[in-house]
């Protein structure tokens, strides 16, 4: 099967619900947002904050696009595991921990390094479920 030229938002929505339900994390409230990125787990508002801009997903945008839902996914399963107060109380002792050792508050930030190992590994797994139900 030929993947399609886009990702309607429909099937956007769709794969997106499929991965938060599938990882316990469904009742995660989403809200559209104008933002840079695919998405953001605003941890304080508990909810997936998802980019206004990104209507349609192009074929050069599905592997990103994929990767950050799962990504922001992982961090709605912390803050689930924790509870949102606790996770970011440890998310921003990590950060300031970082920034003494004279280190990047986010790229070396451990729940951002597993975050994108966890959207890195699960990415190929999606892609074939999405193409296998034809959202994609």
């Amino acid at each position: 099967m030929l993947i399609k030229e886009f990702i309607s938002q429909t099937n956007k929505n769709q794969m997106i619900s499929m991965i938060l339900k599938h990882y316990g994390v469904g009742s995660v409230k989403l809200k559209y947002k104008s933002m840079r990125d695919y998405a953001h787990f605003d941890v304080d508002r508990g909810e997936l904050q998802l980019s206004t801009k990104y209507k349609t997903i192009k074929k050069s945008q599905i592997k990103e696009f994929l990767i950050t839902i799962i990504h922001e996914t992982y961090h709605a399963m912390d803050a689930k595991k924790y509870g949102w107060k606790k996770f970011k109380e440890m998310y921003e002792l990590e950060m300031n921990y970082q920034i003494s050792q004279g280190k990047d508050e986010y790229k070396d930030n451990k729940y951002e390094i597993a975050a994108e190992e966890f959207g890195q590994s699960n990415y190929t797994k999606w892609l074939q479920k999405f193409k296998k139900e034809g959202l994609i």
